[in-house]
């Protein structure tokens, strides 16, 4: 009697099949890990953003925040003059290129002594954005709230 060599196709198809199942976890382990990846990259540079946005607005002059919002009453929320941070904007209209449903608000907030002089000026930023394209449906809406004071350093000597 001879032996026998080499595989019948039947053992070779139950050796495949074994193999699929074996590593379909893996694949779906990495497919995972390169959305989240994705996700948190998109969270990263729109908080970079924001905090980019507070700083920037932090340079500006108190003196220029005293002139233009001097007449709100404390605790008055109004939209943040775009002109305070223009190099950030350029920065996120690039980045909305990419994301395409990328909004960014900025807020002001004005908190006055009792003698009606601003003592600080809050900055708060919320950005919303989907992930993927944008287009699609259901719930993959994300959300970053940042925050900063400036203050008035004459109120404060």
């Amino acid at each position: 009697m001879k032996k026998r060599q080499g595989l019948s196709m039947l053992e070779i198809m139950i050796g495949v099949f074994i193999f699929a199942i074996a590593f379909i976890p893996l694949f779906r382990v990495v497919q995972y890990g390169g959305k989240s990846t994705v996700k948190i990259n998109n969270y990263s540079k729109v908080a970079r953003l924001a905090q980019r946005l507070i700083e920037e607005c932090k340079h500006v002059p108190f003196k220029i925040y005293l002139k233009d919002y001097q007449e709100m009453g404390s605790g008055e929320t109004f939209v943040v003059n775009q002109n305070y941070y223009p190099q950030t904007l350029e920065a996120i209209n690039e980045f909305n290129e990419e994301l395409k449903s990328l909004t960014v608000e900025a807020e002001l907030t004005v908190k006055k002594l009792p003698d009606n002089r601003i003592s600080e000026v809050w900055i708060n930023v919320i950005a919303t954005w989907k992930e993927g394209d944008g287009t699609t449906e259901g719930d993959n809406k994300r959300q970053l709230r940042l925050g900063n004071a400036i203050r008035n350093p004459d109120c404060y000597m």
